[in-house]
């Protein structure tokens, strides 16, 4: 059985999921370039060009869009496949979230968290922010939380069927989401940007009279940032600074690092307490995480060693990339109750696969690579499809020397990034014990580990972090043997195959743009061994 999921909203996507698997993904931005976009028509335009609605028995639109718009595309899927069903989702936005977390994670039965700044919309003023399920298969998910914010001014607390429902208005208390988006947007970024606060979070200490956690965080956030009305705009109004450019130097960038350790510290409490409490209360000891804040790596770490008896799954693709993923997931066990585990095998299946067959450069071996890689060059992987999510591990990614202690510099003039964001280390699974305290498998880098080795100053964040892929087969583990025979470490730094602003590169055509157009040194299409240098 083959189920289409398509979600129009922030970061769209579409998913198609045969027998309970993934089949093809796609994500708008990668066709039109402009990162988080809005919007089914690149991604409708691959359908149709691939013949990929042949067979699909049922569909389902995720989207905010105006009933005509979402009429004029079931129109539209009905004219290649009049035979499709459609099924409706209206306000399932946490459920999809934690559907794609629960199904990839392998677990019987889980704890179940969604967190994010706004899921589903009970009415024009009262949004979802922080949902837990008990999930069970083939499609049980029991509600255990479920919290909401709302512009109205009225605080609400209630238990129905044992699940507690609270709604806070968001002038007495903000959500972890909204909170959590403050940090980017007193930095002058958007609320798409939260990863970088948290990078610069690391650079700051505590401010001992700031409470956020309750119902004084907006006149403590008021009181702090008094003196730039810009911010203050920025934070009520929950949009980028428009009327002027913020620039975080190392010069100034202490009072804002010191606000973004507040933000993620009160906001690394509430999801403690949260998991806790659920803990206690259900006795469910396996815990999936997902929503936009599940890609909080110092969260997510802290959580792993403050809960030892409690295995935890952190979705890779847990923001809302994942919502059309999640939908498929839950159609599917919902039409079929198929009762069969499907645990994630890889992020690597956005698209479809490019032909670089075409492009004759050098032809290398691995050993050539890791080579190239131990002389301090960088070099950017094009192989197979793309990762479906933020996190480039492999297919498409820039390598460098993570002994170097001037990678992260080398690094981030490549991407042209801002000089206070980290980076990730790719290492050999075996090895990772040798580099990092408390480490366990991490293959989709979605958690940090503290550094306990010097060896690798090109990965240590100013915490003394670092975010941490462990691979254990492929390609990748290949060039870490390689290039541990020549250092002494399987260890590289991993960061993903685009520049500041842009998506992951998705064709041949862009990795060759994004080779010219910077001071990445090498480009290596590994299906075909050839390798090639930059002429910018």
């Amino acid at each position: 059985m083959r189920i289409l999921a398509a979600f129009g909203g922030h970061d769209a996507s579409a998913t198609i999921v045969n027998d309970g698997k993934i089949e093809y993904y796609f994500k708008e931005e990668r066709y039109n370039r402009k990162k988080h976009s809005l919007g089914l028509d690149n991604i409708f335009k691959v359908l149709f060009e691939k013949n990929l609605l042949e067979g699909i028995d049922f569909a389902a639109l995720v989207s905010l869009d105006p009933q005509d718009v979402m009429d004029q595309r079931r129109l539209i899927l009905r004219t290649y496949n009049p035979n499709i069903k459609f099924v409706s989702t209206d306000r399932q936005h946490h459920l999809f979230h934690a559907s794609n977390a629960f199904y990839n994670s392998g677990f019987d039965k889980a704890l179940t968290i969604a967190i994010d700044s706004s899921g589903a919309y009970l009415d024009d003023h009262t949004f979802e922010s922080e949902s837990v399920y008990i999930a069970e298969y083939p499609n049980k998910f029991t509600p255990v939380l479920k919290k909401y914010w709302t512009t109205r001014h009225r605080n609400i607390i209630k238990e129905r069927n044992n699940c507690k429902y609270i709604c806070n208005s968001i002038n007495d208390i903000i959500n972890i989401g909204n909170l959590y988006n403050s940090a980017a947007l007193c930095i002058g970024q958007t609320v798409d940007d939260c990863g970088k606060a948290m990078g610069l979070s690391s650079y700051g200490s505590s401010i001992p009279w700031m409470d956020l956690s309750g119902s004084n965080a907006k006149h403590h956030m008021t009181k702090y940032f008094e003196k730039y009305p810009d911010i203050l705009w920025a934070l009520s109004s929950n949009e980028k600074i428009k009327t002027f450019i913020l620039e975080i130097t190392d010069q100034n960038y202490k009072f804002f690092a010191d606000y973004c350790y507040e933000v993620q510290r009160h906001c690394q409490d509430k999801v403690i307490e949260i998991v806790n409490d659920c803990v206690e209360e259900t006795g469910v000891k396996k815990v999936c995480l997902s929503g936009g804040y599940a890609m909080n790596i110092i969260t997510n770490y802290e959580l792993v060693k403050r809960f030892p008896d409690v295995q935890f799954y952190f979705e890779p693709v847990c923001d809302d990339s994942g919502i059309s993923t999640g939908a498929a997931m839950n159609i599917y066990r919902n039409v079929t109750k198929d009762k069969k585990i499907y645990p994630i095998q890889t992020t690597s299946y956005h698209g479809v696969l490019h032909d670089v067959s075409q492009y004759t450069g050098e032809t290398v071996n691995v050993k050539d690579i890791a080579s190239i890689l131990y002389q301090n060059k960088s070099v950017g992987v094009f192989y197979g499809h793309a990762e479906a999510g933020q996190r480039a591990l492999g297919n498409r990614s820039i390598l460098f020397n993570a002994l170097n202690s001037n990678a992260r510099e080398i690094v981030n003039q490549i991407k042209k990034r801002e000089w206070y964001r980290p980076f990730a280390a790719m290492v050999l699974e075996e090895d990772a014990h040798l580099y990092f305290d408390d480490v366990v498998p991490s293959p989709y880098m979605t958690v940090c580990f503290p550094v306990k080795s010097d060896i690798i100053p090109g990965v240590t964040h100013v915490d003394g972090t670092c975010r941490v892929q462990t691979v254990s087969s492929g390609h990748m583990y290949d060039v870490l043997q390689e290039f541990k025979k020549l250092s002494g470490h399987g260890i590289l730094l991993n960061t993903s195959f685009n520049l500041a602003g842009h998506p992951l590169v998705e064709t041949p055509d862009e990795a060759f743009n994004t080779l010219n157009s910077s001071s990445l040194d090498y480009l290596w299409f590994y299906e075909t061994k050839q390798l090639f240098k930059s002429t910018f």
